[in-house]
């Protein structure tokens, strides 16, 4: 895999004191666009829950319980986390602070990208199948029985998913590692 260098880029929004979306930034809505939901418009995301766009109930409840503790303890998390493509893994960082009392500021910064072999079961127009495959929200390792967690572009591999007309659909949660990252908040 080549790697690509660019400047670090960032995409921001805030959140409203119950977790809708109060603003987004241009780049913000070109990034979802450039990933293949030409849906997300400004219009059609501010004032709408952020959960509306957030997969799997474990991932709804981390991100509520880092936003809940931002605003009572006044902290500042900074959160890494994958935001692939089907031919690019992204590596990013995510900073969550207070705006005002409960208007938070979130910060998603691209730290690295890396050209990789292109993954059908991260297309969203790939064709898919009754089977499902987990996948951790934050680290994109994929849960594959009996062998546990991978990284998603070995599962690929060891699944056959390239030798296939159609891939598993994608149920999204926070595997035992990430799940470990609410611990290691501040007390």
């Amino acid at each position: 895999c080549s790697m690509v260098t660019s400047a670090l880029a960032t995409y921001n929004y805030t959140l409203t004191a119950d977790n809708r979306i109060a603003s987004v930034t241009p780049r913000w809505i070109a990034f979802a666009q450039e990933n293949g939901a030409p849906e997300l418009t400004m219009e059609s995301v501010v004032g709408q829950p952020l959960s509306e766009f957030v997969s799997g109930t474990g991932t709804q409840r981390l991100y509520e319980t880092i936003y809940d503790r931002v605003r009572s303890d006044d902290l500042v998390v900074v959160l890494p986390f994958r935001c692939d493509s089907p031919t690019l893994r992204r590596d990013m960082i995510m900073r969550i602070g207070k705006q005002s009392d409960s208007v938070l500021a979130i910060q998603c910064t691209l730290i690295n990208t890396e050209v990789k072999r292109p993954s059908p079961l991260l297309d969203r127009r790939a064709i898919r199948n009754e089977n499902q495959l987990t996948i951790c929200s934050l680290c994109l390792q994929a849960l594959v029985e009996p062998v546990g967690w991978m990284e998603v572009e070995d599962a690929v591999i060891t699944l056959h998913l390239l030798e296939e007309e159609t891939v598993p659909q994608v149920a999204y949660t926070i595997c035992p590692s990430c799940e470990e990252w609410e611990t290691r908040l501040p007390a």
